[in-house]
């Protein structure tokens, strides 16, 4: 029998190494993907190590080249799960952030996976039972201040998600948004340094649920939905 197959990115910590672990002690074969080849080496040997099998790409997931290239090293391997979870966070005001600061966060965090779903379509639909899920923000469900930047691509996030599950929906390919709350991660820890860790979300919660969606019978699907620590106060 052949092995699902996932792709991961933002897998080198945080909230996508927990899902790399977590659907590698699953019996799926994950291609972790980052900017940081150390970083994902380390998880690929956890998991290895776990006894799980995994495989992994240095890149840029802003750079649309790389992102080509990758796409057409898995020319023709069936592809079961997508997992667009590599993300960036900018706290400023919006007459504080430059354009330069704009385009980034838009590009990772919403460009990203528009480009990477759409090169490892192909891919998908080779799979009996195929899933894109898209890691969001609470963001998109309430309005945070210093954060504009950041909530207009996970708003355009999931949008995204919205539209492509709507036309992927006659080929049974469920398209999904995770919306975490504060999550302990190191992002999270250099953005609010010293927050009470027990308002956070832990990865491996992210993880399980991620999981819980890419194992749904073929046909079934759930709207997108938001995870959060019942101590998190979302600020006035």
């Amino acid at each position: 029998m052949t092995k699902r197959q996932a792709v991961i990115t933002g897998a080198g910590q945080g909230t996508g190494r927990a899902i790399a672990l977590r659907f590698a002690a699953a019996g799926i074969k994950t291609i972790l993907v980052g900017r940081t080849e150390s970083k994902l080496r380390a998880v690929a040997e956890e998991i290895a190590a776990s006894g799980g099998e995994a495989s992994f790409q240095a890149l840029d997931v802003t750079d649309d080249g790389a992102v080509a290239a990758f796409g057409a090293a898995l020319e023709g391997e069936a592809l079961d799960i997508l997992v667009n979870c590599a993300g960036d966070w900018l706290i400023a005001l919006m007459e504080d952030t430059s354009d330069e600061q704009l385009d980034h966060i838009l590009r990772v965090n919403l460009r990203a996976p528009y480009i990477l779903s759409r090169t490892l379509l192909p891919n998908l639909r080779r799979s009996d039972n195929a899933s894109i899920i898209n890691i969001g923000s609470i963001v998109t469900s309430i309005s945070v201040p210093t954060v504009t930047a950041y909530t207009a691509a996970k708003v355009g996030l999931k949008g995204l998600t919205g539209s492509l599950a709507a036309e992927l929906r006659s080929e049974r390919i469920r398209v999904v948004m995770i919306s975490p709350g504060p999550a302990d991660t190191p992002m999270r820890e250099a953005a609010s340094p010293g927050i009470d860790k027990a308002a956070l979300v832990q990865p491996e919660t992210i993880a399980e649920m991620a999981h819980t969606v890419a194992s749904l019978p073929r046909g079934i699907t759930t709207g997108d939905f938001t995870l959060h620590s019942m101590l998190f106060e979302a600020p006035d």
